[in-house]
């Protein structure tokens, strides 16, 4: 993990870029930034995950109720994937992003044709980025007091009453946005640990209150890991919302464990000293348990020349 040439690869990596790796990060020096960069790399994979499994939960579940809700609304024969999203007034730029996909320009006549082969519903909404889901809870002619609750199964308001009001569909659509952010810094290969003023979770409209600042940008190593954290737990609850079996199935992951461990001082120290793992045999490992426990680290292990397992500590 060691770079061969400290010097090169700060250069490699934009001197630039690290700035504010030193502004957050105070006193390290050349080699613990460098491992800093690294640990926000390994954080930054581990957070994507997450947001991958959520994403494309969230496409399935709103393409599912609305292909469903088109077969209610028109009286043709049930087909659980449909093309929902023609039949709706979607706003410019969605309706730009399906016509991309359903349609191609031709040049000479200056307009757009649909395909002769044209994509399936769900290779249409596939394509769909994440920004896409959350717009469309501004189409009005969707009834989504109703809809929502089979959207969102698993939070703990299941009626259309609660859902019909838009301070509520206002919260949900802020949650989406939260994660929308994070995914996009994480894409756009910004720092995730670099966060800025996070507000309350509402929409600001016409004639409503300023938003409240519930944190202000993390200042210290320990401001940025307990908004890590805050954004995997929020990250995590829509995932519930969303689909109970898939969150389920994260919380039994290693991809959960990596993060608590990741996303942590003892973690953090780990990759500063560009240790971010023991390796340990079985037999090792059992006689320093007790050690490992008070000191929170992460361990590679091995049987006979061959890797075993990796033990976690648990951070809760």
């Amino acid at each position: 993990m060691q770079p061969a040439n400290i010097q090169q690869t700060h250069i490699d990596i934009s001197v630039a870029r690290l700035s504010s790796y030193r502004s957050m990060f105070r006193g390290a020096n050349d080699y613990e930034l460098y491992g800093i960069y690294c640990w926000n790399e390994a954080l930054s994979a581990t957070l994507f995950r997450l947001i991958s499994i959520t994403e494309v939960v969230m496409r399935n579940r709103f393409h599912a109720v609305l292909s469903l809700h088109k077969h209610n609304h028109n009286s043709v024969g049930r087909n659980e994937s449909n093309d929902w999203y023609e039949h709706i007034a979607l706003s410019t730029k969605s309706a730009e992003k399906i016509r991309a996909e359903t349609h191609y320009h031709h040049k000479r006549s200056r307009t757009w044709r649909p395909k002769r082969h044209q994509p399936s519903a769900n290779d249409v909404v596939s394509r769909m980025t994440y920004g896409f889901w959350p717009k469309l809870l501004d189409v009005n002619v969707i009834p989504w007091g109703q809809l929502l609750p089979q959207i969102v199964p698993g939070h703990r308001y299941k009626d259309s009453k609660y859902w019909s009001v838009v301070k509520h569909q206002d919260a949900f659509y802020a949650r989406l946005e939260l994660v929308n952010r994070i995914r996009n810094r994480i894409a756009h290969f910004e720092p995730v640990w670099k966060q800025g003023k996070l507000y309350e979770e509402r929409r600001e409209r016409p004639g409503t209150p300023k938003l409240i600042v519930e944190y202000y940008a993390p200042s210290t190593p320990q401001d940025t890991i307990h908004r890590l954290r805050l954004i995997h737990e929020r990250t995590t609850e829509l995932l519930k919302w969303l689909s109970p079996d898939r969150c389920s199935d994260y919380f039994n992951s290693y991809v959960e464990s990596h993060f608590n461990w990741l996303c942590s001082i003892e973690g953090l120290t780990a990759y500063m000293q560009q240790q971010p793992s023991q390796n340990m045999t079985m037999s090792q490992f059992k006689r320093e348990i007790n050690s490992l426990l008070k000191r929170k680290v992460m361990v590679s292990v091995s049987r006979r020349n061959e890797p075993v397992g990796t033990y976690y500590p648990i951070f809760r």
